[in-house]
């Protein structure tokens, strides 16, 4: 057995894995203002980024000679479909309402998580594990809230909120049954083509896929590099971090976002929204160090074979 497979028997989280979230849930808390900042609508976003994201997917796999099968099509075809509509749900809802009020629906994935992962993946979820989430999120909460001072509320971007944290939970945990037998890249590779095929036609059917000025170009690529990177590591992590762990970690992203848009987008940070996001990496760190020195449970792990 390799010392990576030795690594994920022995502990919920390698410290490489933990990386392996952290810095792109980072990178994604700088992109959610890009966003924001781009004159597209949520749909036209979508349907480029995914379609810019497949052209690297494609450039990647045959710079590194490698294939998409049938059978990685045919496995990663559910994944793609929940991705695309997280996309565009969550586009959706943050040019519907406030990141704030997205952000807040968004900090209940974790708990959506751990309900489910000692069942299917055989993780030990303890009592420890709930109570320093229910502290993040309570951290994560009053970093949002009090960021905005009240966030508007509108019930479409509500609607579209809900609907992206769904599909982003059941879409994380059925990456990482799937990342059991499939390579990482090819992986992706397949999710982002199938999402950009679902969105492709929502999009056109809108009309909302018109012309797109330069400067929403460059918002584009540089959104497509951050993120279509990010998701590929994201993917790989799956076999180093237990899924309750790394969900918990995604929570890291709203107090970076809030941090960000106080210096891109000018928007207030006062002093209980710091000592909110200070509580909330607090507890997330408590969780994370738990975690390497605790060993899973004695449960079958699978060997993931070559790419």
């Amino acid at each position: 057995m390799t010392t990576a497979a030795r690594a994920r028997v022995d502990s919920r989280a390698t410290r490489v894995g933990l990386i392996a979230v952290v810095g792109p849930i980072t990178a994604f808390s700088f992109m959610n203002v890009i966003v924001k900042l781009s004159h597209l609508s949520a749909l036209a976003f979508a349907f480029y980024r995914l379609w810019m994201g497949g052209l690297v997917m494609l450039v990647g796999l045959g710079v590194s000679g490698r294939r998409l099968s049938w059978t990685i099509v045919r496995r990663a075809a559910p994944g793609g479909v929940l991705f695309g509509a997280n996309i565009a749900f969550f586009f959706g809802a943050l040019k519907s309402t406030s990141v704030a009020d997205v952000l807040i629906v968004a900090a209940l994935q974790p708990a959506l998580t751990m309900i489910v992962a000692g069942r299917l993946f055989g993780e030990r979820v303890t009592p420890g594990d709930w109570l320093w989430t229910g502290v993040s999120i309570a951290g994560v909460v009053v970093v949002v809230v009090g960021s905005s001072g009240s966030p508007s509320w509108s019930l479409r971007g509500d609607l579209f909120a809900v609907g992206a944290l769904l599909c982003w939970t059941v879409y994380w945990i059925l990456s990482k049954r799937v990342r059991e037998t499939l390579p990482a890249f090819e992986y992706m590779a397949a999710v982002t083509f199938g999402a950009a095929l679902v969105v492709t036609p929502v999009a056109l059917g809108s009309g909302q896929v018109t012309g797109v000025r330069w400067r929403d170009w460059l918002w584009l690529v540089l959104f497509v590099a951050g993120a279509q990177g990010g998701h590929t590591i994201l993917a790989w992590s799956h076999e180093q971090v237990d899924v309750s762990i790394s969900s918990l970690v995604i929570l890291i992203e709203p107090v970076v976002s809030s941090v960000v848009a106080f210096f891109v987008l000018g928007e207030t940070l006062p002093a209980i929204a710091i000592a909110g996001g200070a509580v909330a990496v607090g507890a997330i760190g408590v969780v994370i160090r738990r975690a390497i020195r605790e060993r899973r449970p004695d449960v079958a792990v699978p060997e993931i074979a070559p790419p």
